[in-house]
C-alpha cells in the first residue's frame, strides 16, 4: 500500500480562505486600536512638554509660551525666539481650535482646555489651570 503525503488543493484553499476571513475581522480592530493609540500619545506627549515649559520658566526665570494649531506645537522663549519644542501632529490627529498659553515663572499659566481630536470622533483634553498645573482628561 502507497501513502501519499502532503495537502491536496482544495484543503489548501479551504485553509487559506479561514486566514483571510480572520484577517478580515482582526484588521478593523487593529486600526481602530492603533488610531486611539496615536490620539492618547499626542496627548500625553503635549502635556509633558507644557510641564516641561512651566518648568523651564521656573527655573530660568522667564515666560515661555505653547503656539498649537492643526500641524502641531511650538514650545519657545519669546523674548529671544528661541525653540524649545517644535512637534507635528500625526495626519490623524488635529485640535479642535488654535491654542496660545503662556507659563510665567512664578508657576501660573494662561488657563486654557485644550482639546485633542483623533480619528473617529475621539477626543482627549489638556487643561492647564490657572496655577500651571496641566491635567489630562
Amino acid at each position: 500500500m502507497r501513502w501519499n503525503k502532503g495537502f491536496t488543493l482544495v484543503e489548501l484553499l479551504v485553509l487559506i480562505g479561514i486566514f483571510v476571513l480572520l484577517a478580515g475581522i482582526a484588521v478593523p480592530g487593529i486600526y481602530n486600536y492603533v488610531r486611539s493609540n496615536r490620539l492618547a500619545t499626542t496627548t500625553e506627549r503635549m502635556a509633558a512638554d507644557m510641564q516641561l515649559a512651566r518648568s523651564m520658566s521656573i527655573a530660568n526665570g522667564r515666560v515661555y509660551r505653547l503656539q498649537a494649531n492643526d500641524a502641531g506645537y511650538t514650545i519657545t522663549d519669546p523674548l529671544s525666539g528661541e525653540v524649545i519644542r517644535n512637534r507635528t501632529f500625526h495626519q490623524s490627529v488635529d485640535l479642535a481650535a488654535d491654542v496660545t498659553v503662556n507659563f510665567f515663572p512664578w508657576g501660573m499659566a494662561d488657563p486654557r482646555v485644550v482639546v485633542i481630536r483623533g480619528g473617529a470622533g475621539n477626543i482627549q483634553t489638556i487643561q492647564i489651570l490657572p496655577t500651571g498645573v496641566v491635567e489630562v482628561n
